[in-house]
């Protein structure tokens, strides 16, 4: 992967996560012509550990309930719980990507379903694990279905 490549974050691929598994946020270049706070760029393997908390995004495999399995990617954090809303993880599909954690924003499961090509009851929950080590550990979770901030500001699982 060229060093010199620039992405925004939003537009990764599959074929992007497999040539570079780690990708950092450019947030020293966010000035430069065409480039802002999505803007990524290829992150050297051997420099991957959980003081990055937040600065890059690290290829993953996610295993759906029915066991297919499909590519993405989240952002280490350096916090044990594995707070999903902290990691974003993210399923590539060629559709577009797959966020579960919504925050205040509207879930829109009609089309994650579409872009997943799968019906609710074989999607979750979802194994994920990156396909690297990050400080010679696992780094893996579930997701129990889409989350997003109920109006008590309490994570609430949607699954419809």
């Amino acid at each position: 992967m060229d060093s010199s490549e620039r992405k925004q974050v939003y537009e990764l691929t599959a074929d992007d996560l497999q040539k570079c598994p780690a990708w950092e946020f450019a947030i020293d270049e966010e000035g430069d012509d065409g480039q802002d706070e999505a803007t990524v760029r290829p992150f050297p393997l051997d420099q991957i550990d959980e003081r990055l908390d937040g600065s890059i995004v690290v290829a993953a495999v996610f295993e759906l309930a029915n066991g297919t399995s499909l590519p993405g990617y989240l952002t280490p954090r350096d916090d044990p719980k594995l707070d999903l809303a902290n990691v974003q993880p993210q399923i590539v599909t060629p559709e577009g990507q797959v966020m579960f954690w919504h925050g205040r924003c509207p879930v829109q499961t009609e089309k994650s379903y579409k872009m997943l090509d799968r019906e609710s009851r074989t999607v979750f929950p979802i194994r994920f694990k990156t396909i690297v080590p990050i400080d010679n550990r696992d780094y893996s979770g579930e997701i129990p279905g889409f989350l997003a901030l109920g109006d008590d500001f309490e994570t609430v699982t949607i699954i419809k």
